[in-house]
């Protein structure tokens, strides 16, 4: 969206301080942000349990400061000032064990090489404008993936160029193509929520991409988005409606945080979560779809093994 009001600043740059102080590494800097019953929601995929309060949040980043190098920079954002919630896509670029012996000795040279890990952040506001709630979702780096995972995907298949996506993408905001932007995300959260890809030829380029960046799957063109979702409903089966917040950026970009209740065939129930950011082109269509998600309960047992 084009920034309106005073609040919708406010929100974008309590979501900027917050990642200043990972970028910084000045963990004190979140005492003024967040609020006293401050909670980071599980992912289930890096963190298991949820933080509850200031101290459980900075002990958390203190642990992933003590084992890596990284330097984390802010990509892209936007805020929904009716949900009151700021979304931020980041990158942690060239994150690398500090101490080796740390981790387990088996990890090979290439598997504790520098990796580029992408993620994204969803920041809720209490009504006194502290942070109350944060959802995350994010790249396992090199270390992780051989450590965490027993089938690890193949996550060279997927090539992105993040400096791509920092900023506007060129674009010259206006309310005019944010109210498109809005509206086309809209759709898009409802494909997902109905499973009828009906309006995707209005929606989305020809040439969509869609990225899933935890699991390293692609499709590529709008056919092949349509056969996913179709593919995804046979298997599928909501259990009550989804719930959504979307935020569009002052540029080319729009975030989407979604809850999903359902069950997969075979009758395993899933409560998950996904955060999403949308590029679209000039003629305001989707061009591009990065995806970060919860994976369903069949996939736990198939990704993971024994946690650290």
């Amino acid at each position: 969206m084009v920034l309106k009001h005073e609040s919708e600043a406010k929100l974008l740059q309590a979501s900027k301080q917050y990642d200043a102080a990972l970028k910084e590494q000045d963990l004190d800097k979140l005492n003024s942000l967040v609020d006293t019953n401050y909670i980071i929601h599980a992912d289930g995929i890096t963190l298991h349990t949820d933080l509850k309060g200031v101290n459980e949040a900075k002990n958390y980043w203190q642990a992933y400061f003590d084992k890596y190098t990284f330097e984390h920079e802010v990509l892209a954002g936007a805020v929904d000032k009716e949900a009151s919630a700021a979304f931020c896509f980041w990158l942690d670029r060239n994150v690398t064990p500090k101490d080796e012996s740390v981790f387990d000795e088996k990890l090979t040279t290439k598997d504790t090489l520098p990796s580029h890990t992408l993620g994204i952040f969803k920041h809720e506001f209490g009504s006194d404008g502290k942070i109350k709630d944060t959802w995350f979702l994010r790249q396992f780096s090199k270390d992780e993936a051989a450590r965490k995972l027993k089938n690890a995907p193949n996550f060279t298949k997927v090539k992105l160029h993040a400096p791509t996506y920092k900023g506007s993408g060129g674009i010259e905001p206006s309310e005019e193509r944010s109210q498109k932007q809005d509206q086309a995300a809209q759709a898009y959260a409802k494909i997902w929520a109905t499973g009828d890809p009906s309006t995707a030829d209005a929606i989305m380029a020809e040439d969509v991409r869609n990225v899933d960046l935890l699991f390293a799957h692609e499709t590529s063109g709008r056919d092949e988005f349509k056969s996913m979702i179709h593919s995804v409903f046979k298997a599928w089966k909501s259990e009550q409606e989804n719930r959504e917040t979307i935020a569009v950026s002052a540029g080319n970009k729009a975030f989407l945080h979604w809850t999903s209740v359902g069950v997969e065939k075979g009758g395993l129930k899933n409560h998950m979560y996904g955060l999403e950011m949308l590029v679209f082109n000039e003629q305001c269509k989707i061009s591009e779809i990065l995806v970060l998600r919860q994976p369903l309960e069949s996939q736990k047992a198939e990704l993971f093994g024994a946690e650290e």
